[in-house]
């Protein structure tokens, strides 16, 4: 992350400990967990500390704002608010924007709102509205931070994000790659850091803490909507199998994404040497990859070195499971052509491997 660690982040946790801190509020929320997870991320970074904090109007997102304003003056926090209306909910999208309008006026916090269709990105491109709504949001933020001056962009997923994460990937057909879940932390292109302070904080924590001060949020009815498999998976698997198999089954998935992360980071190493040695060509639409540096590599690095590749593609990936992977691994390493989710082609032809994307316009 930006800078040195300083000196304040110790001083305000041990001020913490102590329940002297003065944040205007009792003893019982100086204390709160929340703020000392907060005050020890946040004290990373250089000072000043520009951060945009990504809402939503929700309990996870309202619980990040109140907890890095609370801190703003200690820690020399200067913040702004990104809310985008991916206009999928009608007047009640609308609502949500106008109330955090109010509630950003009253807290003295400047706030930038965007609007983006996402039902018309996720026809036009393919892309699935999850992922269509992801990829307009990280658009956004990356945008208005630059236009904030804010290096840091901090984002409300929880510890209940991760394991959800973690067991919607496996359910999806993932590598190791994909049981790491959710990064921490991860600098864009435009040099902006994408900052998730709240992964060690489940949500139960978290409405435990605007319940003390008082702060009340949105609820998303999109939530609810178990057509989505995030959905489903909350509402559903997870309390399936904590009654029935492992009432731990969070934290198990929680610890199986730390050790993937811990051997997923040496893959992404050679998975990067290996891209940069093959890739020929590239576009938004082709691209051309010699097939020579491939042979006699592990199979799954040869897997991982195309997820990477698709990554910075843009492509999409929702559909591409170990299977995909597996069969077009096969095809680098011994020829062939097939056609992939998305309508992606791939085949050799000579010295290469081509990959054409038929984009929808």
């Amino acid at each position: 992350m930006q800078g040195k660690v300083d000196e304040s982040g110790d001083k305000i946790a041990a001020n913490l400990e102590m329940g002297t801190s003065d944040f205007g509020f009792d003893t019982p929320v100086a204390n709160h967990a929340l703020l000392h997870l907060l005050a020890g991320e946040c004290a990373r970074l250089a000072a000043p500390r520009g951060i945009l904090v990504a809402v939503s109007g929700g309990a996870d997102s309202m619980a990040l704002l109140r907890g890095l304003l609370q801190l703003r003056d200690e820690l020399q926090l200067v913040l702004h608010v990104g809310h985008l209306d991916h206009q999928l909910r009608g007047a009640a999208s609308r609502e949500d924007a106008e109330w955090l309008q109010r509630v950003c006026r009253e807290l003295h916090v400047p706030l930038k709102i965007g609007q983006r269709d996402i039902a018309h990105i996720a026809e036009r491109t393919g892309h699935g509205i999850e992922e269509a709504a992801r990829d307009a949001r990280y658009e956004f933020l990356e945008k208005t931070a630059l236009e904030c001056d804010c290096g840091v962009i901090a984002l409300a997923h929880t510890a209940d994000d991760q394991s959800e994460t973690i067991l919607h990937h496996i359910l999806r057909g993932t590598g190791l790659a994909g049981l790491r879940g959710i990064p921490r932390e991860r600098k864009l292109d435009s040099g902006v850091h994408l900052l998730r302070p709240l992964l060690d904080v489940d949500r139960t924590t978290l409405r435990d803490y605007l319940q003390h001060i008082g702060q009340d949020f949105r609820e998303d009815e999109s939530n609810q909507d178990e057509g989505f498999t995030r959905n489903r998976i909350r509402r559903r698997l997870l309390p399936l199998l904590a009654e029935n198999y492992n009432p731990q089954v969070r934290p198990a998935l929680l610890r199986l994404g730390r050790q993937a992360q811990e051997a997923q980071n040496a893959f992404d190493e050679l998975s990067r040497r290996l891209l940069d040695r093959a890739l020929e060509s590239s576009s938004a639409s082709e691209c051309r990859l010699k097939w020579q540096p491939f042979q006699d590599m592990p199979r799954h690095l040869v897997r991982e070195t195309l997820a990477l590749l698709w990554r910075r593609l843009g492509w999409p990936r929702q559909k591409m499971g170990f299977d995909q992977w597996d069969e077009l691994a096969k095809i680098v390493l011994e020829g062939g052509a097939m056609t992939l989710p998305a309508e992606i082609d791939a085949r050799w032809e000579g010295r290469w491997l081509v990959l054409r994307y038929a984009m929808r316009r």
